[in-house]
């Protein structure tokens, strides 16, 4: 009965693939389990499947029996890309434009700056929960929260206090359950950020009543629980999943997985030290691969892979460590393009993505095509026949046709949003990207420095000290020929483009938001003035929804 039951379901699937028939899941048809795995800093080019000399067999097996995107997206740190993920906006719409920690004081708190996440917004969870998932959060959320009696000031979230004035006794508000979850489990932050606990659903599993143990310094000082080790939490975190998986393999899931690996503090366990014949951060990378397996050995245990949806990419670029590992090892964890973690630059955002379920996704599939972590949202609506209200996932498009092999036309009309550390916009419409800052807009932001990818130094480049960049993707995907002055015209149509998603507050057709555009100083190159606005909105034939003529 059971053969006969996949027989059929893989049946429907061929005949939708077929006729092309939509919506793609139907009543007749079970919805997919989707497991989306968000590993924390790894770089393009530290899978096997994408040129790393680790070893990581796991994750290669899922890249090479499903699709590889080689031109995937995400902000150039961490909690806008959290943001853009869960919600399909752009994260300075959202609250949370830069990690909480990093928000300068000038703007915290402000409209746009408030550091956690916003519950005005539809997430992907909540979406998915109103379709009868069951969903569940293990791992690193570092989207803001409100701290009993601590971490939430005037000017808003602020982990820079070392976790003073918190009742940890009291339950802490803004988690992953306030935002579509049925179930959480994980840690507020980076492991080199206080306090550090298990969080269950609203409260810590246990009260920090200690601190760190000399072995797993590497962060700022703060409350820790009794015995606390950065090494144990990838593996409890990946147990978690297990048993959630057990407990509901009778009813569709969507179990969000976001590691703290390999950001540091690299803590690998101690059977993987020395595995990766590299150094501790190439170690920690096996060990990824290895609780990733573990996930996905346990979904063929239970005979659910042929009926989930797996997605593994990353937050984003690797971090700066990456120079002298470079130097040392070999090893260029953003391939050969540049910048790193914080940068604009390539290397700060391009990511790998790998999205397998089989029947479906063809095996062994790659796409050049690029596209941005905000376009989740859609993708996923899309997947389940959800329409969503014209003022959510507002910068979000599908790319459902991508991973069914049917062509990306839906992603080329539009661009792409690219934001570093420091705020800085870029933008990518078809060959070009268009970088609105002078420098890497993140690591030695404002200099003029440009990371060598040679020999782990900062070089100074005259030609990168002109207040914008424009480089042709096609042709120098190395961002190394600043064609500002030669195409003047790509120039002034791609400013303007960016410009128009600004006012609208979004970059796909619908009523126009009316974004607050106080106190924001990363807009400097936008000028209400300068730009025309378009006629009525963006569901208008305006700049914003067709294709400009540097296509």
């Amino acid at each position: 009965m059971v053969y006969l039951s996949l027989v059929r379901q893989r049946y429907a699937i061929v005949i939708l693939l077929i006729f092309g028939v939509f919506p793609f899941v139907t009543a007749s048809t079970k919805p997919p389990n989707i497991i989306l795995i968000l590993a924390d800093d790894l770089g393009y080019s530290d899978l096997g499947s994408y040129g790393s000399e680790i070893s990581t067999p796991h994750l290669d097996d899922l890249a090479f029996s499903g699709l590889r995107f080689a031109n995937y997206h995400t902000a150039a740190s961490c909690a806008p890309t959290r943001a853009m993920l869960m919600t399909g906006h752009d994260s300075h719409t959202v609250g949370v434009p830069n990690i909480p920690e990093a928000i300068p004081d000038s703007q915290s708190g402000e409209p746009n700056y408030q550091g956690v996440l916003s519950t005005d917004f539809e997430t992907i969870a909540n979406m998915l929960k109103r379709q009868n998932y069951r969903n569940y959060f293990s791992g690193k959320w570092h989207l803001g929260m409100d701290w009993g009696g601590g971490m939430r000031g005037e000017k808003g979230y602020n982990m820079r206090n070392n976790s003073e004035g918190i009742d940890f006794t009291k339950p802490i508000q803004n988690t992953a359950i306030v935002n579509g979850f049925n179930e959480y489990f994980g840690i507020a932050a980076s492991l080199d950020m206080p306090p550090y606990v298990f969080i269950r659903n609203d409260r810590v599993t246990e009260q920090p009543t200690s601190s760190l143990k000399e072995e797993d310094k590497g962060g700022r000082q703060g409350p820790a629980v009794p015995g606390w080790r950065h090494k144990h939490v990838m593996p409890t975190l990946t147990n978690e999943v297990i048993s959630f998986i057990q407990r509901n393999e009778q009813s569709p899931f969507f179990v969000y997985m976001p590691l703290n690996a390999p950001h540091t503090p690299h803590a690998p366990g101690d059977a993987f030290i020395g595995k990766s014949k590299l150094d501790i951060y190439g170690d920690f990378m096996v060990e990824v691969d290895h609780h990733i397996g573990r996930v996905m050995d346990e979904l063929d245990r239970l005979k659910l892979s042929d009926n989930t949806l797996v997605i593994v990419t990353s937050d984003n670029g690797p971090e700066t460590n990456m120079y002298p590992r470079r130097s040392k090892f070999g090893h260029d964890s953003s391939s050969h393009f540049l910048g790193a973690k914080r940068d604009n630059w390539e290397g700060g955002h391009r990511v790998p993505f790998i999205a397998r379920w089989p029947g479906v996704i063809a095996p062994g599939s790659t796409c050049d095509t690029p596209f941005c972590l905000v376009d989740l949202m859609a993708t996923f609506s899309e997947l389940l026949s959800v329409e969503l209200p014209t003022d959510q996932g507002v910068d979000s498009v599908s790319i459902l046709p991508l991973m069914l092999g049917k062509g990306d036309d839906n992603r080329k009309a539009h661009a792409i949003i690219h934001h570093s550390s420091s705020g800085r916009f870029a933008i990518r419409n078809g060959d070009w990207k268009l970088l609105l800052h002078a420098g890497s807009g993140g690591n030695g932001y404002g200099g003029g420095q440009r990371s060598s990818r040679y020999n782990g130094t900062i070089e100074q480049r005259s030609f990168d000290t002109a207040n914008r960049q424009l480089y042709n993707m096609r042709t120098d995907p190395d961002e190394t020929t600043n064609l500002i002055e030669i195409r003047p015209d790509v120039v002034s149509e791609l400013t303007a483009l960016a410009g128009e998603y600004v006012r609208q507050g979004r970059s796909t057709p619908g009523p126009h938001l009316k974004p607050d555009l106080q106190n924001w100083p990363q807009i400097d190159w936008f000028s209400p003035h300068a730009i025309p606005a378009a006629s009525g909105n963006t569901s208008d034939e305006n700049k914003a929804t067709g294709k400009p003529k540097t296509q």
